[in-house]
């Protein structure tokens, strides 16, 4: 059997599972041991138990198996945890398998079959302004479920759609597949098409790209990969799991050593072009999410901020540069606590500074 064989054929119900999650739109499934299968829907976890059994170890390991194959078993097992994206019909999924108490565990993620667009997303014309550029580094950052490769997906669809650019996109695994439009635009899968994200930046210098998306900026040395490639007349687009803009920054600085600090904060102030953190919170209904987003747009001051390490005074100045599109994300989750979109409560839980938005409120 090659190595890149299923370990199974296929599973009794796999497909009968994936349909539902298809025809009810569900978000995520969960198959783990002792317990039906699982469908997220509107924030609201629903088991299937009507015409399936609770999984036993046994039953999930066998699902685990039909979706993976022996070189993908291989690294799940000496990792033991496995990312990657499957197609099934015309949609596609993006898969996780890990282990828990030693068994199986399978969460998958069902993705939005048509690329977003920045119009779509109600996102400011600033998200369509930054893909102008011809260099440097933009960041769009967020915690895990918070819509951060949705934001990007718009952002490259839009250069692909106005700009005659080659883009390659670097992730693990690939959420969504960009049809050539003016731009020639490549997919490259982590651990399929490439070894990790240090050696596929380092190859994409030689491919002559304009534009590089990766996943997510994980170590050190991807961070300075990104660095050194948006000097280079490169475009970067990447990630990072961090809750505000200032917070962004100082993750990029301390992930060197002291002595070298100083240096990436000429190198960031230099290179940055904006930072959008976002969350997705839950509506007054429970039925739906809006999306709350924090803008950092480096300008002089911002700049003049990293230079000097002066990162805790960014929040102010975001404040004062609203005229740039800059904002917090209190502003946003003021507005839609005003319109009765979302509960204070829930704003409440997901701002930076829960005192500022009481203030706000008064």
């Amino acid at each position: 059997m090659s190595k890149n064989s299923l370990i199974r054929k296929d599973h009794k119900i796999k497909d009968q599972l994936l349909q539902v999650m298809i025809d009810n739109e569900g978000s995520d499934m969960y198959i783990t041991v002792g317990t039906y299968p699982a469908i997220k829907i509107s924030w609201t976890i629903l088991r299937i138990d009507e015409w399936v059994k609770e999984f036993t170890w046994k039953d999930t390991m066998e699902f685990a198996q039909s979706i993976i194959t022996e070189e993908q078993h291989d690294i799940l097992v000496k990792t033991r945890n496995l990312d990657f994206s499957f197609s099934f019909g015309w949609r596609r999924f993006r898969w996780n398998v890990s282990f828990q108490m030693n068994n199986y565990m399978v969460v998958l993620r069902l993705l939005t079959w048509k690329i977003p667009n920045i119009d779509s997303l109600n996102l400011p014309d600033i998200f369509k302004e930054v893909c102008k550029v011809g260099q440097w580094l933009i960041l769009v950052t967020g915690p895990t479920g918070s819509g951060k490769s949705t934001t990007l997906a718009a952002m490259i669809d839009y250069i692909n759609t106005n700009y005659e650019k080659h883009i390659i996109t670097i992730e693990d695994p690939i959420e969504y597949i960009h049809k050539h439009k003016k731009s020639i635009i490549e997919h490259k899968e982590v651990g399929r098409d490439i070894p990790n994200y240090n050696i596929a930046l380092k190859w994409a210098m030689r491919q002559n790209p304009q534009v590089i998306l990766f996943g997510e900026m994980r170590d050190r040395e991807e961070i300075e990969m990104a660095l050194i490639l948006a000097e280079t007349w490169h475009v970067v687009f990447s990630t990072l799991h961090t809750k505000s803009a200032s917070q962004t920054i100082s993750r990029v600085i301390d992930s060197f050593p002291a002595a070298n600090q100083n240096q990436i904060r000429l190198w960031l102030a230099d290179s940055l072009v904006a930072v959008f953190s976002q969350r997705l919170l839950k509506t007054q209904d429970g039925t739906w999410i809006r999306m709350v987003k924090e803008i950092l747009v480096n300008n002089w001051a911002i700049a003049n901020l990293i230079r000097e390490n002066d990162i805790f005074q960014i929040p102010s100045i975001i404040q004062m540069w609203s005229r740039e599109w800059m904002q917090l994300l209190e502003k946003d989750i003021i507005d839609l606590v005003s319109s009765w979109k979302i509960s204070e409560e829930e704003g409440l839980k997901y701002a930076n500074n829960p005192k500022l938005v009481k203030e706000w409120l008064q």
